[in-house]
């Protein structure tokens, strides 16, 4: 028996680190959608607490009352950008819809112009290919017309059911965001009065560092990869190369993705027209843009994390797995945690 215990006693580390992830599993995978709002409070009251106390000396205006104000204010402009953008698209789209009939006399000259100089440059017979592609052309159009647009229709109560939700949600979370800055001070005091709670304060107050470095390391490098994608594009004479720039470098960003998703296509396309000095500036700007990205994610994100990136994209892949569509953010924050944990425990 008293060996048994000894045993238990020699790897508690161990035990306590596993049953530590566990829980952290669980909490995320079925816990943490429920007090989503009050974390996210938490979070942006963590991070604005020191501007939040200067303020609050200098005007002596509630805090509690300035936490939410500003809450409000940048939650209002997020909406109304996000409310703008959705109906600018949703109308272009409607306008597009509408005008099908225009819209395909336009793509059947770019086609028919399109494969003429594949078959000057490639010997393909330029006719079939023309065929083919109209025929795919039109069932897209038809399905377009069909099933698409009536669709969107018919989800609107569906929308309007999520858009309800997501109010709530941002009214909970404001009110918490409140209420966690009148009482931030007490909070904290109580909690260290709890080893466990303290360390817990500890280790998350350092999670949340560590993520905004992560993320201004990303920012950093995406603005890189935008630069070199911004020359590329420019020299290949693109109508609006910054918004290009700033797209691809968007997309270089998010996991599984990456500037191949522009570039390879846009390079394709330039082949098939012809266009062989295009395609070769857009294959050296993928290749110049892929190096950039090898060479600056280990010291930008490996610097401020102290975690292999091949780490964070398998992360990212499991968490994707494991929490569906939101593992892309759970994934890499519960490897961090974990790395935390282990950190607090072994060093």
């Amino acid at each position: 028996m008293g060996s048994f215990y000894d045993d238990i006693k020699k790897h508690q580390k161990e035990i306590y680190f596993i049953l530590a992830a566990v829980g952290i599993f669980l909490l995320i995978k079925y816990i943490v959608v429920f007090i989503l709002p009050f974390v996210i409070a938490g979070i942006y009251v963590y991070i604005i607490r020191s501007p939040l106390l200067f303020l609050h000396k200098k005007t002596k205006i509630n805090k509690g009352f300035l936490s939410g104000l500003f809450l409000f204010l940048f939650l209002s402009i997020v909406i109304v950008l996000t409310w703008y953008i959705g109906m600018k698209g949703f109308f272009r789209f409607k306008e597009f819809v509408l005008h099908l009939g225009i819209y395909e006399k336009s793509i059947s000259g770019f086609i028919h112009e399109s494969c003429c100089s594949i078959e000057k440059n490639l010997g393909i017979n330029s006719v079939y290919v023309e065929n083919l592609i109209i025929d795919r052309v039109d069932i897209l159009m038809e399905n377009i017309e069909k099933d698409l647009l009536p669709g969107i229709v018919g989800q609107t109560f569906s929308y309007g059911k999520t858009l309800f939700s997501g109010f709530m949600f941002l009214i909970v979370t404001i009110i918490a965001a409140v209420l966690f800055a009148q009482d931030y001070d007490r909070i904290l005091e109580k909690t260290k009065k709890i080893p466990f709670l303290g360390e817990m304060t500890l280790m998350v107050g350092k999670l949340i560092r560590t993520v905004g470095k992560y993320l201004l390391a990303q920012i950093k490098i995406m603005l890189i990869i935008s630069l070199i994608c911004f020359v590329g594009f420019l020299i290949c004479d693109y109508n609006f190369p910054y918004l290009w720039a700033l797209v691809t470098g968007f997309l270089d960003m998010l996991p599984f993705i990456g500037t191949a998703m522009v570039l390879l296509p846009l390079a394709v396309f330039q082949l098939l027209m012809g266009n062989e000095m295009a395609t070769l500036i857009l294959l050296i700007t993928f290749v110049v843009s892929a190096i950039a990205r090898e060479l600056l994610e280990p010291k930008l994100i490996g610097k401020s994390m102290g975690i292999w990136p091949i780490g964070i994209l398998a992360s990212v892949y499991i968490g994707m797995k494991a929490f569906g569509t939101a593992g892309v953010l759970w994934g890499p924050l519960y490897l961090l945690t974990l790395f935390e944990l282990y950190k607090r425990l072994y060093h």
